[in-house]
């Protein structure tokens, strides 16, 4: 049996310590008994007219013999593409984060894109530092989920996830539109003291919930007087003492809307310490639509938001980028889902 190229015959390779290092295209080459540049054509795709079938065959069975995988920046170079996108993310631990994860993936797959998921923590520099890496390293472009982008372009591709800035691409949902349709649930059911728990974590998404929830109160009639705000760090025990201020506030709030069902859950946990009935004397509104909101007890009302289909978005507009045909996808719609969280205001009895 040979190579019809070099007239070799398939031999085990040389060297006692072969089977102690990595294996090589040589180390390939030699058991199937082909060319180094056979094995090269059969790695990067390029066997058509020029490798037969049973060669090919040959050096995949002699590579799978040997471990052999071939150098992903090697393959880089012969593909123009790594194949493979970056999603950062500040906190992996948020439920949200792991469908828009999934929703990536499916979409990476139809399109032979691998992606690696990436959590550099909430201290900048280290972000910083995490794009630097992978810019440099073997990908193509990053997407960034709750994560300031850079201050210029230069490490690009970047696609934002829930954000905007100036330079960049990005993938939104509509949360004007959800925050419209939390409000008017709550406004609907007769509440009037509608309070607003928000985070104060940076992404323009969460500013544009306090903004949208602000304007559908002033357009209700409904002063500042009236409707208080706090805002938390994003956990359940920072909303949870976030709740605990604005509960205690005369006269009390009998709305909350929450920018995240992660804080409604820690509004839940401060009512129950302060020993009010939800629904029966304060609504409680959620924000997102994660299992969470299921979980809770009683169940919250919330406005579900796409999460699987925004991470496909965001990974389709980043390979559009990439093919220099970026287009701005239309923010995602959010669905209102009532629940057992929220009911009519509780109204004491005349006396």
């Amino acid at each position: 049996m040979t190579d019809s190229t070099t007239g070799r015959s398939p031999r085990s390779p040389e060297g006692a310590g072969a089977a102690h290092r990595r294996p090589t295209g040589h180390d390939v080459a030699e058991l199937a008994g082909v060319s180094q540049s056979t094995v090269s054509l059969v790695f990067s795709g390029k066997t058509a007219g020029r490798v037969s079938a049973k060669v090919e065959e040959r050096v995949r069975h002699a590579a799978a013999r040997l471990g052999y995988r071939p150098h992903a920046s090697a393959s880089t170079l012969r593909a123009g593409r790594a194949r493979t996108v970056g999603l950062l993310v500040p906190d992996v631990t948020n439920p949200f984060i792991g469908h828009v994860l999934r929703g990536a993936q499916r979409a990476g797959r139809a399109d032979g894109v691998t992606v690696a998921l990436i959590e550099p923590g909430p201290e900048r520099t280290w972000q910083l530092t995490a794009m630097e890496a992978l810019n440099a390293a073997a990908i193509d472009g990053m997407m960034l989920f709750g994560i300031e982008p850079p201050a210029s372009t230069a490490l690009g591709p970047i696609v934002l996830i829930e954000a905007v800035a100036d330079g960049f691409t990005s993938a939104l949902l509509d949360v004007r539109q959800g925050t419209a349709a939390a409000v008017g649930h709550l406004l609907e059911l007769g509440h009037r003291r509608i309070a607003h728990l928000g985070t104060d974590l940076p992404p323009t998404t969460f500013k544009a919930r306090a903004s949208r929830w602000r304007r559908e109160l002033d357009q209700a009639g409904i002063g500042a007087a009236e409707s208080p705000e706090v805002l938390a760090g994003f956990s359940l025990q920072a909303a949870r003492g976030a709740a605990h201020q604005i509960l205690s506030l005369t006269p009390r709030p009998t709305a909350l809307f929450c920018d995240d069902d992660l804080l409604a859950a820690g509004a839940l946990m401060a009512a129950h310490d302060l020993r009010i009935a939800v629904p029966g004397e304060l609504s409680i509104m959620g924000f997102a639509g994660t299992l969470l909101s299921e979980a809770a007890t009683p169940q919250l009302s919330t406005v579900v938001a796409p999460a699987e289909e925004l991470g496909a978005v965001a990974l389709q507009t980043l390979l559009q980028t990439l093919d220099g045909r970026a287009t701005t996808p239309r923010p995602l719609p959010m669905t209102l889902v009532p629940r057992a969280s929220t009911a009519p205001p509780h109204r004491p009895p005349d006396r």
